[in-house]
């Protein structure tokens, strides 16, 4: 008898929610939240990785970008991915993404819709590969791609009218990743397809710096110039208004380029249609010890900016993320408002590339 009474002392257990309920609830969540989401509960952690939320958000106007960064321990590395997360705190910080294999270091990425389009690289230091694969960032799974003509790292990778141009990069084992290829490698997303074409007649023998795509021209910068490059007519122009700033790790808002000058400690912008340089106001990150860069990605009207710090004292290296909507205001100046800053990885790890996805 008293078992009896004991076991009616606990009230029965809830019954569980449908699968509606749940979908409904994740779906309206930003996606910065996951992380936190997954660990409510097993539930939880299988629908933020299901394809079907993802439909979901699609049909109900959710999407948003997410932002992806390839990370390398010691820049011999090979990349593992990170996504940027909300921890409960409310308190970014960068997740690793654990079902995604390690990438080839010194590859070149271009986003096209969902998924992360993987170029070349250093399968190992040394050892060049021209695999291609696809990094669908719904399922976070990877599809392989056919090989590229030639093996390149290191190279300059666009996308233009649903083509990714593959222009330079390394051919050798030599670390410098100096392009002396005189081809230009043009992959069809749609027919999965190459094609090679003559690159215009610039200097052999360069580096890639930095590059962007901007109204379907492609500019890129190395140590002697800046380039901008039209794949539609195959033709090649020098801009030294634009080579006048030592402009790196860039992105594209409105047919202007950002980079953040840790030197300088601003956030610099080139105007395409003015073809001039300014400075970004309201904006100052700093102060940086030597040995930190910057990385950008652009979504919608704000910026990413990933600054990675040195730490001369612990040896050690920290990355931080600011969000940055910048804004032109009457007289043609350009504001910018930092909505969050902080400190999103430590120890020993440096930011190779950024990339704003939208899902």
């Amino acid at each position: 008898m008293s078992s009896e009474v004991a076991a009616d002392d606990h009230p029965p257990e809830p019954p569980s929610l449908p699968e509606e309920v749940f979908l409904d609830c994740v779906v309206r969540e930003p996606r910065t939240d996951y992380p936190i989401l997954s660990l409510v509960s097993e539930k939880f952690r299988s629908l933020v990785t299901s394809p079907k939320v993802y439909k979901l958000r699609s049909l109900l106007g959710y999407k948003e970008h997410c932002l992806y960064v390839a990370i390398s321990k010691n820049q011999t590395s090979t990349i593992r991915w990170y996504t940027l997360g909300r921890k409960p705190n409310n308190n970014l910080r960068l997740v690793p993404v654990p079902s995604l294999p390690p990438m080839p270091l010194h590859a070149s990425y271009v986003v096209s819709g969902s998924s992360i389009y993987v170029m070349g690289g250093f399968h190992r230091w040394g050892l060049i590969t021209p695999r291609v694969s696809r990094i669908d960032c719904v399922s976070h799974t990877v599809q392989p791609l056919p090989r590229m003509p030639k093996a390149v790292a290191g190279s300059v990778s666009k996308l233009v009218d649903r083509k990714i141009y593959v222009i330079g990069g390394s051919d050798t084992r030599s670390p410098k990743l100096k392009s002396f290829s005189k081809r230009i490698m043009v992959f069809d997303t749609e027919a999965k397809t190459w094609k090679v074409k003559r690159r215009p007649n610039w200097k052999v023998g360069q580096k890639w710096l930095s590059s962007v795509e901007m109204a379907g021209k492609i500019y890129m910068r190395s140590y002697s110039n800046s380039y901008v490059y039209e794949p539609k007519k195959g033709k090649c122009k020098l801009d030294p208004i634009l080579h006048s700033k030592e402009w790196s790790n860039s992105c594209v808002i409105d047919d202007v380029l950002y980079y953040y000058d840790v030197r300088k400690n601003c956030l610099r912008a080139y105007d395409l249609k003015k073809r001039a340089w300014g400075v970004v106001k309201g904006v100052e990150l700093g102060p940086f010890e030597d040995g930190s860069w910057s990385r950008t990605a652009s979504y919608g009207r704000k910026l990413a900016v990933f600054l990675q710090k040195a730490v001369a004292v612990t040896e050690t290296t920290e990355i931080w993320y600011a969000e940055v909507v910048v804004k032109r205001h009457q007289r043609g100046e350009i504001w910018g408002n930092v909505k969050w800053y902080g400190l999103v990885l430590d120890g020993k790890s440096c930011i190779m590339d950024c990339l704003a996805v939208k899902m």
